[in-house]
């Protein structure tokens, strides 16, 4: 475990400002989009700490964007927001996130500097958690809405292929050994999104499927999870990418 010094409490101290301001602005760390949905950024300075401060310092900020939660939940903006009042649902899954981040982080960095042919096996993984992401996203939206959007799921994987020829070529321009910083942000925005929603449909089920009858709560978690879910994890990719890598880049000339 790495040492701690000033300038990892200096740092997670910033971080922790940070979130704290993204989550009293309104429509910065949540973007409400619906009642029902809102695109959750507030993650993304916990995953920047995560990626360099020690495992300790990295649940703090993990136990900020909780409290920060927890606290806002007191001034909903949808139904949902009520259920965030209880820390089980708010805290919990927000400290397990920036824990089970860290060890993401670490194996992943670990896969591709140890193991050959890493890099590809990050990118394959990749591959495969965000075309099972948007093609159920897109079957779920039309089964959820009744709509018959057949041209949906040709959209999705579209939109896939775009995606993933600019995280390809992202991955190209770069050193070899950052293929693991955006493999990481997407795969630690679906840990957390999947802890977040386990709590909320274990501890609030009634009011879960309230919103969403007839639909079994492991249904409900993979369907929120591969729609807003993977819009999260895109988001995190695109904005926590470029600040890692300068952050890296400043803290190895000093």
């Amino acid at each position: 475990m790495k040492n701690l010094n000033l300038r990892d409490f200096v740092f997670t101290g910033f971080l922790s400002a940070i979130i704290i301001l993204m989550t009293v602005v309104p429509q910065v760390g949540f973007i409400t989009l619906t009642p029902l949905v809102a695109v959750t950024l507030l993650h993304i300075p916990v995953l920047v700490g995560v990626f360099l401060l020690p495992k300790r310092l990295s649940i703090i900020l993990g136990l900020v964007f909780g409290v920060s939660s927890w606290i806002r939940s007191f001034a909903p903006t949808g139904p949902l927001d009520f259920a965030f009042q209880n820390p089980l649902v708010s805290v919990l899954p927000r400290v397990l996130f920036a824990l089970a981040a860290a060890y993401v982080f670490d194996g992943l960095k670990w896969l591709n500097q140890k193991v050959k042919h890493g890099d590809l096996i990050t990118f394959v993984l990749v591959v495969v958690i965000t075309l099972f992401g948007l093609y159920y996203g897109a079957v779920a939206i039309n089964l959820f809405t009744g709509w018959s959007l057949s041209w949906l799921v040709p959209v999705a994987f579209a939109i896939e292929v775009v995606f993933l020829g600019l995280y390809y070529a992202f991955i190209n321009s770069k050193q070899k050994t950052n293929v693991f910083l955006p493999s990481s942000f997407i795969l630690g925005t679906v840990i957390h999104t999947i802890l977040v929603l386990t709590m909320l449909t274990l501890v609030s089920s009634d009011l879960v499927q309230s919103f969403f009858p007839d639909k079994t709560l492991v249904g409900i978690i993979l369907t929120v999870a591969a729609t807003n879910g993977l819009i999260e994890a895109v988001f995190a990719a695109l904005i926590g990418t470029p600040i890692l890598v300068a952050l890296n880049t400043y803290i190895n000339k000093n």
